[in-house]
């Protein structure tokens, strides 16, 4: 026999490569084998098929109907009207062919993607096996990681999947697949609304996770914002070292004064300890990818930057998988590390004599998993210092966290001592304090951001009596919707997983459209996401419940107990709902002070994005060119100068400006446009792909007289900050942190290195 291998990725390849000795041999793991068996491996760029547009899907007699977005009486959409053919991505097509032309003399197909729970990775190996019209045997690599033994262990379990109908991931992910593309309605029915409205809003983007998120933010903030503090009184008592003592259905009270007539009939009490326990406490759940980034985040690392960083680490095997719903291990997996934890434990500095567990606990074990949950990989590294010169400081502390949290499950439990007590006068006024005994795991992750930590008491046993007091309450006001406050809502309520959760976070808050804003690991909304919140309002899409059914369907249809359309035929009813729910909402669009600043802000945006353009004959062929450039408007004598191939010359803000219309492009794309004849600068910047926004950006390469060096530049890039040292004008040397990011100097936007010089305190003048 002689099979394909087709991996996710170039990066792949060369790990299955390294695993069975090459990209083309012999290979003797796949059961049933002759012993002469071959293979090759081919990669693909992640999908190289995309479903074409909706008019180009159905038939000839509802083409005007499907390419007609204008209309809401075309939604919903009849998904047996959709052919669901696919077509190649832009530039993917020379991929495909190769794919195809080395599938030629083989007896098998091994689709060896990415084993995601969505069922996406055999979404993408089976698109292609139909694309290049394979009709032979088809079998299903499933792999933990990309590691020698994952590789050759998941070739000698193939499942023959050469029946789409029962390959039960492939159409979860289908039906998944499906589901999204028909929920593009919910985004131009929304558009409708909101222009309607008055709202010039080029693009929504309605789905099942961004709309529970911006739904979610949106709720928070206007609970915080429509807050009322409501006191309440209760009677409590207290010793001398302020223990409090309560009463487990305490009575509160509206008015003070009654609170304080009623504490005066109460009279001091001797404490009495009625027990006194030793517990025993269990290290932390393992952590998922949305959990270790509320941990990064905490040092000031975006989603994005998270995501990206773990990636390159887990192509170099430092890390596990990154895309698991996995929470716990095998015991395979635990087998596979625990050898490696005293080399782990030294390239992060911790003491080996910490781990003193060699098995593991029932709590982290389960029969099988996809991947197992994030964890450190097999690719120890010598030391954080490795690391972070590698892959910065974002993937010195993913590794720390991620190393720390596995070899949390090593060390022996955390032991406090709890002292049980009550007042001998009113027994049901209770107190309890908890006295840690041994540190055990926490000595080794103890992390605050997952409300693992406890504080030693300095007063450790009760005082003889306590006496009556008034405590003052209030109602609690609604937690803001912090990065962690946003996980652990998806996370409780089972909506996607830990890696969805942050790429969908990631989108978000990235790009010129992003809906969201995350400062200080804190979420609000953009003036995009406060209209989309708006229009979304009580719509189905934004429902968890209803995000929640449908995963569980979803999950349905990869056991083969549901029908695949089953669940995109569900598109109907909501498309019904929220069409509905979104009209309604029109109102709110132009009543809420907020939204019609958003709306001033956003028009004014859109103004300024989609300038007129005019219409000429340049170079013998008709040019739409925009009617301005920067703020200024070319006249009609400018025009005709322009389109007659001549320069011309006019004032700005910053001084003259001349040019003259040239061919450029902008992100891929050609244009005619007016071109200004600007010096020279490109020896003086560095250009590269800035991690944050995952786009190619530009800055000096210098500030004041420091040069940065190849290291700052990788730093800078990856979005970290560096610490310089300079000469002043002055001609003193100085010290000074600093990182890239856009900033405004003389009314002008900028990106570049931004130093942070402790600001000037500005003295005044006395008078008397």
């Amino acid at each position: 026999m002689k099979y394909l291998i087709l991996v996710e990725k170039p990066s792949a390849a060369q790990h299955f490569a390294e695993a069975l000795g090459g990209f083309s041999g012999f290979i003797n793991l796949i059961p049933g084998g002759s012993g002469t068996d071959s293979y090759d491996i081919i990669a693909a760029h992640g999908h190289l098929l995309e479903l074409k547009e909706p008019h180009e899907m159905v038939a000839p007699d509802k083409v005007a109907k499907y390419k007609d977005w204008t209309n809401l009486g075309n939604f919903p959409w009849n998904p047996t009207d959709f052919t669901w053919e696919k077509q190649p991505k832009k530039d993917s097509k020379e991929t495909l062919d190769k794919i195809k032309k080395a599938a030629l003399g083989h007896d098998a197909f091994i689709i060896a993607t990415d084993d995601d729970p969505s069922g996406e990775g055999d979404v993408l190996g089976q698109e292609i096996v139909d694309y290049i019209g394979w009709h032979k045997k088809v079998l299903r690599a499933r792999f933990a990681d990309e590691s020698p033994n994952s590789v050759k262990k998941a070739l000698a379990t193939l499942t023959d999947v050469s029946n789409k109908a029962t390959y039960g991931q492939y159409q979860k992910g289908i039906a998944r697949e499906r589901f999204d593309f028909l929920s593009m309605q919910l985004s131009r029915i929304a558009l409708i609304a909101e222009r309607t409205a008055d709202y010039n809003v080029k693009t929504q983007k309605l789905g099942r996770l961004k709309s529970v998120i911006i739904g979610l933010i949106n709720y928070q903030l206007e609970a915080r914002k429509n807050y009322v503090k409501k006191p309440f009184y209760e009677i409590r008592f207290k010793d001398t070292d302020n223990h409090i003592f309560k009463e487990q259905n305490a009575k509160h009270y509206e008015l003070k004064d009654i609170a304080n007539e009623n504490v005066t009939k109460l009279q001091s009490s001797v404490i009495k300890v009625t027990s006194e326990t030793l517990k025993k406490q269990e290290p932390p759940q393992l952590l998922n990818l949305s959990h270790l980034s509320v941990i990064v985040g905490k040092h000031g690392f975006k989603s994005k930057q998270v995501l990206d960083i773990y990636q390159k680490m887990y192509q170099h095997n430092l890390v596990s998988y990154p895309r698991t719903a996995d929470r716990k291990i095998t015991q395979e997996d635990f087998d596979q590390l625990l050898p490696l934890a005293p080399k782990i434990a030294q390239a992060i500095n911790l003491d080996t004599k910490l781990l003193t567990q060699t098995t593991c606990r029932p709590k982290f074990l389960i029969k099988k998993a996809d991947h197992g949950a994030n964890r450190p990989g097999t690719n120890v590294p010598s030391s954080l210092t490795a690391v972070e010169e590698e892959y910065g400081l974002c993937g010195k502390i993913i590794y720390e966290t991620l190393a720390r949290s596995f070899l949390a499950i090593l060390g022996s439990d955390y032991i406090y001592k709890q002292t049980d007590a009550c007042l001998v006068s009113y027994p049901d006024f209770t107190s309890t304090i908890k006295v840690p005994q041994e540190q055990g795991f926490k000595d080794i992750f103890n992390s605050e951001s997952l409300k693992e930590k406890d504080e030693a008491l300095s007063i450790t046993s009760f005082r003889e009596t306590a006496n009556p007091f008034v405590f003052e309450g209030q109602n609690p006001k609604p937690k803001e919707p912090s990065h962690l406050f946003v996980i652990n809502f998806l996370s409780k309520n089972n909506i996607g997983t830990g890696a969805t959760q942050e790429s969908t976070l990631a989108e978000m808050s990235t790009g010129t459209n992003k809906l969201i804003e995350n400062k200080k690991e804190k979420y609000s909304l953009t003036n995009l996401g406060l209209i989309q919140a708006a229009i979304s309002r009580h719509t189905q899409i934004a429902s968890p419940k209803v995000t929640l059914k449908l995963q569980e369907a979803m999950e349905q249809v990869g056991k083969l107990a549901i029908p695949t359309m089953a669940v995109p035929n569900t598109m109907a009813n909501i498309i019904i709902h929220d069409k509905q729910t979104m009209l309604s909402n029109q109102s709110s669009l132009t009543s809420l002070p907020d939204l019609q600043k958003a709306k001033i802000e956003w028009n004014k945006r859109q103004e300024k994005m989609n300038v007129p353009k005019i219409t000429g004959n340049w170079q013998g062929k008709e040019v739409a060119i925009k009617s301005k450039w920067g703020n200024h408007s070319f006249t009609e004598s400018e025009l005709t100068q322009l389109f007659a191939d001549k320069t011309i010359t006019f004032d700005t803000a910053q001084g003259k400006v001349s040019g003259k219309l040239a061919e450029q492009t902008y992100k891929g794309y050609k244009f005619v446009g007016f071109c200004p004849n600007l010096p020279d600068k490109s020896d003086d910047y560095i250009t590269g792909t800035f991690a944050p926004t995952d786009k190619e950006v530009s800055f000096k390469k210098q500030f004041g007289t420091y040069i940065f060096s190849p290291q700052d530049i990788k730093k800078l890039l990856l979005g970290e900050e560096i610490t310089i040292q300079a000469i002043g004008k002055s001609g003193k040397p100085y010290s000074v942190t600093g990182k890239l990011k856009n900033y405004i100097y003389n009314g002008k936007k900028c990106f570049g290195f931004k130093a942070n010089f402790p600001k000037k305190v500005q003295k005044y003048k006395k008078y008397s």
